[in-house]
């Protein structure tokens, strides 16, 4: 969904008809998302708005964590992943564990998978390849 240019549109005073044709979009989301826009008091846009920034804030509900999901502390995830043997198929065993303890639902592993990813791309996150390890301890 293309929050962003929906009320970049709606802000620069373009009717709800218009933009619901601009962006492709029917008239009920736009009049959601431009009500929600209102409830929340947004009335201009700034740059760290992206459109998963304007979803997270406009559309609350939506989040993992208040549909029962367990969120994951991605930073440790890359870190143990940097330990050798580590894997991300064994983190998100242990985070099924911690799920189940805490009485949540965990990710699916695909899910899971996605989520890191995002992590790793949003804040370009690398890992630390071996052959750099090793001048490091030369």
């Amino acid at each position: 969904m293309e929050y962003r240019k929906i009320l970049e549109h709606y802000f620069n005073g373009m009717s709800q008809r218009t933009i619901q044709v601009v962006v492709n979009s029917s008239r009920n989301t736009i009049r959601e998302i431009v009500n929600r826009a209102k409830m929340r008091a947004l009335s201009e846009l700034t740059d760290e708005m992206t459109d998963q920034w304007l979803e997270e804030f406009l559309f609350p509900e939506k989040l993992p964590e208040s549909k029962g999901y367990m969120t994951e502390d991605w930073e440790y995830v890359h870190k143990e992943l940097g330990k050798k043997h580590m894997t991300l198929s064994l983190l998100h065993k242990e985070y099924c564990q911690k799920a189940e303890a805490q009485q949540s639902i965990p990710y699916a592993y695909r899910t899971y998978c996605r989520h890191y990813n995002q992590y790793a791309h949003k804040y370009k996150v690398t890992m630390p390849s071996n052959e750099n390890l090793v001048k490091v301890w030369r």
